[in-house]
């Protein structure tokens, strides 16, 4: 795991290579924690709260996974945090000299996947233990790089690797399966437990449209056209798909046929533009991301 790494991490999540490996040459983008009763806001709490690039919130049970990049030499690099809701203290879980990235609780297990940059370049799934220090192991390997991943049930999963057009990968880890099912994805992945579904990004047109894919039948259903400039959605609840434009979360109801309608405005919390978004239905929380570059 000491292995020196050339960070090529917006190389990965937004097919863009950067000349400068410095923080000062990556987006300065903080992770929100937003407490709501029954679909109003409570509260907002900047979690990350530096100058920096803090990012990909995913929860766990009682706590926060994100992304942080860290100059503590060269080159820069990114490792996995864990914010605990309880004690409101953030630790670093991974702390290592490659750059993890993604982080995503595995199912069933005491452990969390990521994205994970190896020194010859390759991007592969690795998984870590989440409470007891247990040495990284790697997943699966795919054709290629992999940007993102979202896991289903029993083990399978669903991966965005790069290429030109980008693929979205279906298969198991335990099996050791995967094949390309489509492309031309955008970047943002998710699984609808309740009606055992994954969701993707698919360009048609120039435009992006939320997809359905089910893994039983391999259909592909797509539900809703995200507005231009918009990348990243999430599921708010069972039903229903978010996103954000500037600093305003859109709701729709799936199969609605009305249009999105404004949910929450986040200006008096972020002043510039909300990107990544999660939401745990259990404890009405919502995690964003405000990219103030």
């Amino acid at each position: 795991m000491k292995k020196t790494v050339i960070f090529a991490l917006l190389a990965s999540v937004c097919s863009t290579t950067f000349a400068s490996n410095t923080a000062s040459s990556l987006p300065n983008t903080d992770v929100f924690l937003v407490k709501l009763n029954n679909n109003k806001l409570v509260s907002a709490k900047n979690i990350s709260n530096r100058l920096g690039y803090d990012n990909q919130p995913n929860f766990i049970d009682g706590g926060l996974l994100y992304t942080a990049g860290l100059q503590t030499g060269e080159p820069w690099q990114t490792d996995v945090m864990l914010y605990d809701f309880k004690t409101k203290q953030t630790t670093n879980l991974t702390n290592t000299k490659v750059s993890e990235y993604s982080p995503t609780k595995v199912p069933n297990e005491d452990s969390f996947s990521v994205i994970l940059e190896e020194h010859d370049g390759s991007q592969e799934l690795w998984q870590y233990g989440l409470n007891k220090p247990k040495a990284a192991k790697l997943l699966r390997k795919e054709v290629g790089k992999i940007g993102y991943h979202a896991w289903g049930r029993n083990y399978d999963l669903i991966t965005f690797v790069l290429g030109e057009p980008h693929s979205l990968y279906f298969g198991n880890t335990q099996k050791q399966t995967g094949k390309p099912v489509a492309g031309n994805i955008g970047r943002t992945l998710a699984f609808n437990q309740t009606l055992n579904v994954y969701s993707f990004s698919q360009y048609k047109n120039n435009q992006q449209w939320i997809t359905l894919f089910n893994s039983e039948d391999h259909s592909f259903k797509p539900v809703l056209q995200l507005p231009e400039g918009v990348d990243y959605y999430a599921w708010q609840g069972d039903d229903a798909l978010i996103y954000g434009k500037e600093n305003v979360i859109y709701r729709w109801s799936l199969n609605s046929a009305k249009k999105p309608s404004k949910w929450l405005d986040l200006s008096a919390h972020c002043e510039h533009k909300v990107t990544r978004l999660k939401y745990q239905k259990e404890t009405e929380l919502l995690a964003f991301v405000c990219d103030r570059s």
